[in-house]
């Protein structure tokens, strides 16, 4: 009896100790989210504290492997560009947007489910609506981006038509392509650097950077990882390498075409012919080394890149006194 006692008090604790900490009130100052503000709040933080800066970001739900939950792209971008308002001081979060073009896995007769995109133009008319919303709420500068290779170039081109169109007014529209390309460059760089697995959807870089934000064990990333069955990239390191220098190289040279506009379900794979067959369950790439220590490099790497380029543009656009 004593030890059911014991037993029942243990798992009691926890639970008060829960609804206490829930029954503190929130500490608005730290608040970032639109969504957890109200208009009142927020019309404090635009006009009263100067936060006249906004961060619109697109994640995404497709399939990452057996392992990982479909909501990756969204609950990374969240994090990550919650960290970054927080950084730049003056910057609040809408609403990450949990759609985007072409969903790894969403094809007829899919035996993978969960998968939810829309078309290129719809997704392009959310953008444009989701700037105009943040333009009529008051915010100065608006900062566009997305998770997911699939819309990039519709963010782009969303992003162009409304800082053309606001500019005279005052206000400023920036496509924030290191949030996604480059982030994903470094990343692969500091996997061959330190001889870890490159890989795509589900691999080292997304279990890593889930796990680090998960709040407890196995609800963004099953255990399963740890043992599950993947899809080699089909390319050695030194093939990656070179892959990317090339990249590079024509990107140094005016080519634009050579980033990731597609999907990131093959990123990694190569063409190699001696491969092995495809394991079709959404996984390209090793993720049994993930760690949340690398998962915390990851998401550092994204944030700093994004933070350093939106400080960057807004130098250009407004001068070298921004923040």
């Amino acid at each position: 009896m004593k030890k059911a006692l014991a037993l029942i008090a243990a798992l009691t604790l926890p639970s008060i100790a829960s609804i206490a900490q829930a029954q503190n009130p929130p500490d608005i100052k730290n608040i970032v989210e639109l969504e957890l503000l109200t208009h009142t709040e927020v019309n404090d933080k635009i006009h009263k504290q100067g936060m006249t800066s906004v961060i619109v970001a697109t994640g995404g739900t497709e399939e990452r492997g057996p392992h990982d939950v479909l909501g990756g792209h969204t609950i990374m971008a969240r994090h990550r560009v919650i960290e970054v308002a927080k950084r730049l001081g003056n910057a609040l979060v809408a609403p990450v947007l949990p759609i985007a073009v072409a969903a790894t896995g969403l094809r007829e007769n899919t035996t993978q489910p969960g998968g939810v995109q829309m078309p290129a133009d719809t997704f392009k008319a959310v953008q444009l609506a989701m700037i105009e919303s943040m333009y009529m709420n008051g915010f100065k500068d608006i900062f566009v981006m997305g998770d997911h290779g699939g819309g990039q170039a519709e963010i782009k081109q969303a992003v162009e038509e409304m800082d053309a169109k606001l500019s005279a007014k005052g206000v400023r529209v920036y496509y924030i392509n290191d949030f996604y390309q480059k982030t994903h460059d470094d990343v692969d760089l500091y996997m061959y650097e330190h001889k870890l697995p490159i890989g795509g959807h589900g691999a080292m870089m997304e279990t890593s950077e889930m796990l680090y934000w998960q709040p407890a064990i196995g609800v963004y990333v099953r255990p399963s990882y740890k043992n599950v069955e993947f899809d080699p990239t089909g390319q050695t390191p030194e093939q990656w390498k070179a892959a990317r220098d090339a990249r590079l190289a024509r990107q140094a040279a005016g080519d634009t075409g050579g980033g990731r506009q597609g999907g990131g379900g093959g990123r990694g794979r190569g063409q190699d012919p001696n491969a092995p067959p495809r394991v079709n369950n959404g996984l390209t790439g090793d993720p049994r080394p993930s760690t949340k220590e690398i998962g915390k490099v990851v998401a550092d790497i994204g944030i700093n890149n994004t933070v350093a380029e939106i400080k960057k543009q807004m130098a250009e656009k407004r001068g070298a006194g921004s923040k």
